[in-house]
């Protein structure tokens, strides 16, 4: 027997970000790059900035990760 499930598709309702807005630029050299921005006029701004930081600091992490094998220490100098 088939079985029928029902579900709505389809992302949280509401953003959920505020005002933080992902937009895709080109570098000078033809290299695109993601920039988040925030609206310093938003109600949500504390919480929009402090969104912006933390994956900011999540993707410092993955890098340092890949470059060095530890998430939160960097290579010794020379």
């Amino acid at each position: 027997m088939t079985r029928v499930i029902i579900k709505q598709l389809g992302g949280k309702k509401g953003s959920g970000h505020g005002s933080v807005v992902l937009k895709r630029v080109h570098k000078p050299g033809g290299k695109r790059v993601k920039i988040l921005s925030v609206d310093a006029n938003s109600p949500t701004f504390t919480s929009d900035l402090k969104e912006i930081f933390a994956r900011n600091v999540a993707k410092a992490r993955r890098e340092n990760k890949k470059k060095f094998g530890s998430s939160d220490r960097v290579a010794q100098k020379a």
